[in-house]
């Protein structure tokens, strides 16, 4: 099967199965309730939403579209093929990271409207929800249900949000600083950056920060992914 026919078949899946319709509505409700903030609020309260939507969501989401795929026996079928399997997870990161750009401009357009810097926000959503999506599959794989997929997404759900308390000056001194290796820091930035003056110089050194998750978090779903869901099914 083709890189393209994967993407297809993705996309064909999350329709069928109201994945990514439920994500568009949830993208949807994020922008609603930001436009109900006052606007003094929005710039703080928007971030947060944005990266729910690509990042935490998009991370759940992965895990399902995995279980699914081995429950139904498509993992396995796959195996017999002579398919790249990094077209298979690779497929599903870029549907996911166009549904989170979708997503983020929904939710910015939606709560805040056109007043805003979207190119620092969508490139911030581009690379977070790379990241974070590379990182469901590499999870994901070694679990069969959202069961068990449940203690490690509380997981990440609790560490991603633990930038948020550090950027707002809830957490400071040396542990504030030791927050930056959390990917939802870096990608605070860029979202920042839609709303308020943020210095190149951080959307820079934050943009190489996402780079560097991205290529750790693809190398850790190409070996978990091999490990747990191929070779775990022979």
């Amino acid at each position: 099967m083709s890189f393209a026919q994967l993407m297809r078949v993705e996309f064909k899946v999350g329709m069928r199965n109201y994945t990514y319709p439920i994500y568009f509505l949830a993208a949807l409700a994020y922008g609603v309730v930001l436009g109900a903030f006052p606007e003094e609020y929005v710039s703080t309260m928007a971030p947060l939403f944005i990266f729910i939507d690509p990042g935490l969501l998009g991370f759940m989401f992965i895990g399902t579209s995995i279980f699914s795929d081995k429950k139904d026996g498509t993992i396995g079928a796959l195996s017999v093929t002579p398919m790249e399997w990094r077209d298979y997870y690779l497929s599903k990161t870029i549907i996911m990271a166009l549904l989170a750009l979708i997503g983020a401009l929904v939710i910015v357009v939606v709560g805040a409207g056109f007043n805003v810097q979207i190119a620092y926000v969508l490139i911030g959503t581009l690379l977070v929800s790379v990241v974070y999506t590379l990182l469901g599959i590499a999870i994901a794989a070694k679990y069969r249900d959202l069961d068990d997929y449940f203690v490690p997404l509380l997981a990440v759900m609790v560490l991603s949000f633990l930038p948020f308390a550090a950027y707002h000056g809830l957490i400071s001194g040396p542990w504030g600083k030791v927050l930056y290796i959390i990917p939802s820091y870096p990608g605070l930035y860029f979202f920042h950056a839609g709303f308020e003056e943020i210095a190149r110089e951080t959307l820079m050194w934050s943009g190489i920060a996402l780079v560097i998750w991205g290529i750790v978090a693809y190398n850790l779903a190409k070996i978990r992914f091999y490990k747990y869901a191929v070779e775990g099914l022979r």
